[in-house]
């Protein structure tokens, strides 16, 4: 669903998908968003973001790391997997 596979971490845990996915939308067409929790169903703070093209991934690297959202600075890099 993309090609550029987004690492973000430091996600308040009152965030949803449709949070991170409305920051990222304004760089350009995301492919997913995935935030992992734990076996209670919470948000562990940290989550994936597929951009649909490598120009749009970096320009979220670059324009939403340290980010605020939701009162927290977000972490974002590209994926290591």
């Amino acid at each position: 669903m993309g090609d550029v596979k987004i690492y973000v971490g430091n996600i308040a845990f009152e965030c949803h998908e449709d949070d991170i996915l409305a920051e990222f939308s304004r760089i350009g067409p995301v492919g997913d968003v995935s935030l992992v929790r734990d076996e209670e169903g919470r948000i562990r703070g940290f989550g994936f973001v597929t951009m649909r093209s490598k120009e749009d991934g970096q320009k979220a690297i670059d324009a939403l790391d340290g980010m605020p959202v939701r009162g927290r600075k977000i972490a974002v890099r590209e994926s290591n997997n």
